[in-house]
């Protein structure tokens, strides 16, 4: 029996452009131990940041395995909207650790759908999926990911995207009335640009520019709050990012054929969830003339979990070759 890929303890860490969230993996198989969440932009580098809560334990880890919410290059990462940049290899020397790698933040959560639990699920839309079927995830959170996992028997295939910079335009006419005020000031509308954080900010933007309210001041987090305190205006803002964001949802569900259902994760879905309207979202996610039997098949969902990133990362840590990812070309170390 050769000797595990990544030796434990085994770093996890799932970095955003927003907050980087670190846990220790002491065993295959295991529960990944909650660190440490740290701010991204509280540390000039990646590896600041990671040796100001190594530094701390008794036990350093041997291997890390991080997600980043970026487009990879073998042992490289960039991630998309923060300035950190990560070398494996250095960040390794840097760091007294044996072995790496880097994944996409939502190969992560891709991963973390073969250890998925019923319960940390919610279904919007209830299709008629199959069990081997492609899955995938996507979400909005600081930006919009998406990747799927593909199943063959016991073993499967992780694979990433870069589906949040593919181009959008309006499809309804209220969509037409909005979209001015959502795509004001962007050199190019992307699925990014509308559904992530700042997104919810565009929609009520566009929503009281419409209504002709004076614009406020607010966040995206005072979008949220708004809405469900029932405020009129939060509340459109958020039903107009829901109804785009089962669209889209639908749209990659065709590209990559996902009858093993479609999953949103990320920090904003759980939290709009109590104003997911369940009739108009199955309506939009599943209306793709001309293949609305095909359509029709794809089941939406919401994970719940908070931790679900971490629980992904931890699969891949326990057995890389179960996602096709005992990969010497990313590898930290051969």
């Amino acid at each position: 029996m050769r000797a595990p890929r990544f030796p434990g303890p085994v770093l996890i860490a799932d970095i955003g452009g927003t907050n980087c969230r670190l846990s220790l993996l002491s065993q295959p198989g295991g529960v990944p131990e909650p660190l440490a969440r740290i701010a991204t932009g509280a540390h000039p580098t990646p590896e600041a940041a990671l040796e100001s809560v190594l530094s701390t334990l008794h036990t350093r880890p041997r291997s890390a395995i991080l997600a980043v919410a970026g487009p990879l290059d073998g042992r490289t990462a960039q991630l998309t909207n923060a300035h950190w940049h990560f070398d494996g290899p250095k960040l390794a020397r840097t760091l007294g650790l044996e072995q790496g790698l880097l994944v996409n933040d939502f190969e992560g959560l891709a991963a973390y759908l073969a250890v998925l639990r019923e319960e940390d699920t919610v279904t919007l839309v209830p299709g008629k999926p199959e069990p081997a079927g492609p899955r995938l995830v996507l979400g909005p959170g600081t930006g919009f990911g998406a990747a799927a996992l593909l199943s063959r028997g016991k073993t499967g295939m992780l694979v990433p995207t870069e589906c949040g910079h593919i181009g959008i335009g309006p499809e309804d006419p209220a969509e037409t009335r909005l979209w001015p005020a959502l795509a004001d000031g962007l050199p190019r509308v992307t699925i990014e640009a509308l559904l992530r954080g700042d997104g919810l900010v565009r929609f009520h933007r566009a929503v009281v520019r419409e209504s002709g309210i004076a614009e406020p001041d607010i966040s995206a987090a005072d979008v949220t709050t708004l809405a469900l305190d029932g405020n009129p205006a939060a509340l459109m803002a958020v039903i107009c990012f829901w109804r785009l964001l089962a669209r889209v949802a639908g749209d990659l569900a065709l590209a990559y054929k996902a009858t093993g259902g479609v999953y949103l994760a990320g920090g904003i879905a759980p939290r709009i969830l109590p104003l997911a309207d369940k009739a108009t979202i199955h309506a939009v996610f599943s209306a793709k003339p001309p293949v609305e039997d095909l359509a029709a098949r794809f089941a939406l969902h919401v994970i719940t979990s908070d931790a679900a990133a971490e629980h992904g990362i931890a699969a891949i840590a326990s057995a890389p070759e179960r996602f096709g990812l005992d990969d010497p070309a990313r590898l930290w170390f051969a």
